[in-house]
């Protein structure tokens, strides 16, 4: 059942990237035509590629954490027995929990329901529609640890790259 879910995340979070990074390249090749070609810059295009790159980045970290495919420094913890090793992963994974609930999520929330008031710039959007992606990771976040607390090899699926085909 784990597996079930976090494979259909990880497609869900996949696509839901990939098409947004399609249409941050789209709105840049419009901001450069209508810059240089056009001599009428765009008015929404900067703000609306720094908001999605804020977007992608944070739901994108939450897969690469839950792929294995974020930056981890294993040189010290390879070198300990495989009992150390179960620890110290079981530390890194509690420390992780606690950070996407207090920080991420908790805090996240707090962001999100003080920036709603606010209007972004050129797009007119409450900023916290941008401060939104934190609780969302976040809540990815915990779960892909819990996961992976509950069902080690829920971490990463070995067959990742074949379940991305959509």
């Amino acid at each position: 059942m784990v597996n079930t879910i976090n494979r259909w995340l990880s497609k869900v979070i996949t696509v839901l990237t990939s098409a947004m990074l399609v249409i941050m390249v789209l709105v840049a090749l419009w901001q450069v035509v209508s810059r240089y070609l056009l001599n009428d810059p765009s008015t929404f295009s900067q703000e609306f590629l720094r908001y999605s790159l804020i977007w992608i980045t944070m739901i994108g970290g939450a897969l690469a954490f839950h792929t294995k495919k974020h930056i981890a420094v294993e040189m010290v913890t390879n070198r300990f027995s495989p009992g150390l090793q179960k620890a110290a992963r079981f530390g890194v994974l509690a420390f992780l929990i606690l950070f996407s609930i207090i920080v991420m999520i908790y805090g996240g929330v707090w962001l999100v329901s003080l920036t709603m008031s606010q209007q972004t710039v050129s797009l007119g959007i409450p900023m916290g529609y941008i401060y939104l992606s934190l609780p969302i990771s976040g809540v990815l976040i915990l779960w892909f640890c819990i996961s992976e607390l509950i069902n080690p090899s829920a971490g990463i699926p070995h067959d990742f790259d074949q379940t991305l085909d959509v």
